[in-house]
């Protein structure tokens, strides 16, 4: 088998170089803006912050971020070590989550090839989920360690170990609401081993431990208020939260997306089908976070990171009922490891250049010169340059996808309306009718007599900004192909 060696070494090899490609974004994400804004004045006031200060629209008498410690942490890290310490971050999360993943596909009993082969398949988990560098890839790495923890105490009997999902919930909870999923999980091992027959009694005191262990959070009871308030809430102009089908019917995500999330799923059916597959837990996790990530594009993580550790030891089984004759084996055998390692060599270097190419430690903050094709995600560099040399301030009425970073780079120059912070620091009634404005809807002059601004900054591609051209209260004074920016007229 030493023959085999070198193929084996190149696969792994190759399957991580291609994960670093899958996380190598370099567009910085407008959540990451919120963070390094709340570190910052935690860090300069000296004090938590418990109420907003960057909006001037009415918000919520107790500001509940869930995503406070990512900041406190995330600022000294870019004020000292700039960018590439905070995309070293995502990456170390990324290598935490796959390793969880692969570890717990060998204690299934996966073989080394398959569950390489599905850490290799859910690669799009990686491209989807880790922009630069989102509270997100905590939750992941949290996600896929307490999944390890758990199968390795189902399948051993040894429960000591979940004692660990403790602390982690308590850091969990606080650099992101994602710990509602590790929670989720450690009560789905419980039904599930109840309804095997097994004891259940160890998942449902860690349950309850570890639930009780989110309350170390600077909010309290608070945080649980805002939680369910944020879970029942509506959000139907966030992307993210679309159901599957609804995003791919509105373009969200695109065919390819559609296909090769339909196809992981499709994988799953066949092999559990023919495997005849028993084991209620596994079943019943994956068949839960199935059914949340088609209600909600954003949970489809969930359901790869468990498909990819439990569904190699399945496919072990089919491997071995279905391998190639010895006959065959012995007359292409050789033919094929050397095959194999040509492949895996050229896919390997071709994986390095490709990644050394996009420059993975650096952060992009895209503006949108003028002539170029509108990309998905730009911020208003023109905008803010003019505002800042023309020495302009006051209420700063934006887009969604902006407001952070407008926090981050005008504050306390300018406080804004309304940003990614959403439901943390704005009541909904505010943002629904935030939204009617900023898409122009019927009576979308209404938000600008209520919460009247003293400057607009919109994409100059959208209905809203013919809208406000024809309004003689509003005057623009500066537009480019990206953005365009009013002043209120004297």
């Amino acid at each position: 088998m030493n023959s085999d060696k070198p193929l084996k070494l190149l696969f792994s090899a190759t399957v991580l170089v291609f994960l670093l490609c899958a996380m190598a974004k370099t567009k910085a994400d407008p959540d990451l803006w919120g963070y390094l804004a709340f570190g910052r004045l935690f860090w300069e006031t000296g004090k938590f912050p418990y109420h907003d200060v960057f909006s001037y629209l009415p918000t919520r008498p107790l500001w509940v971020y869930h995503e406070w410690l990512t900041g406190v942490l995330f600022y000294p890290v870019y004020q000292k070590w700039g960018a590439a310490a905070l995309q070293l971050v995502k990456f170390a999360c990324g290598l935490i989550t796959l390793t969880c993943i692969y570890l717990t596909a060998r204690r299934r009993g996966g073989d080394p090839f398959s569950s390489l082969i599905f850490c290799f398949v859910i690669l799009g988990l990686f491209s989807l989920g880790y922009n630069p560098v989102r509270a997100q890839v905590f939750t992941y790495a949290f996600f896929a360690v307490s999944l390890y923890l758990l199968e390795s105490a189902r399948l051993s009997g040894g429960y000591r170990r979940l004692w660990l999902l403790i602390p982690l919930q308590v850091l969990w909870c606080n650099l992101h609401g994602g710990f509602l999923a590790g929670l989720g999980l450690i009560a789905l091992y419980g039904v599930g081993e109840a309804l095997s027959r097994r004891p259940a009694l160890p998942y449902a005191a860690v349950f309850l431990s570890a639930g009780l262990a989110t309350l170390i959070n600077p909010y309290g009871f608070s945080y649980w208020h805002y939680l369910y308030e944020a879970i029942a809430m509506p959000r139907p102009d966030i992307t993210e939260w679309s159901s599957f089908l609804g995003a791919f019917r509105q373009e969200m995500i695109t065919l390819t997306e559609f296909t090769y999330v339909a196809c992981l799923v499709l994988i799953a059916l066949l092999l559990a089908v023919w495997a005849r597959w028993r084991e209620i837990t596994p079943i019943l996790v994956l068949g839960a976070t199935l059914a949340q990530g088609l209600m909600h594009v954003r949970h489809l993580t969930f359901f790869m990171i468990l498909a990819a550790a439990y569904l190699p030891s399945l496919t072990r089984k089919f491997l071995a009922v279905w391998q190639p004759p010895s006959s065959l084996l012995s007359r292409f055998g050789k033919a094929a490891r050397i095959a194999g390692i040509i492949l895996l060599t050229a896919l390997l270097v071709l994986g390095v250049q490709k990644f050394v190419g996009r420059a993975p430690l650096t952060l992009k903050v895209t503006g949108h010169p003028q002539g170029q094709e509108l990309p998905g995600l730009y911020y208003p560099l023109g905008g803010i340059a003019h505002i800042e040399a023309q020495g302009l301030q006051g209420k700063l009425l934006t887009e969604f996808s902006w407001g952070e970073y407008l926090i981050w780079t005008l504050y306390p120059r300018c406080l804004v309306a309304l940003d990614g912070r959403y439901e943390t620091v704005y009541p909904p009634e505010v943002a629904k009718r935030y939204f009617a404005f900023i898409y122009g809807r019927e009576g979308w002059q209404k938000f600008l007599q209520d919460y009247p601004p003293d400057l607009i900054l919109i994409n100059s591609r959208k209905r809203l900004c013919a809208l406000l051209r024809q309004d003689p209260a509003w005057q623009l004074v500066y537009t480019d192909s990206g953005c365009a920016l009013f002043v209120r007229r004297k």
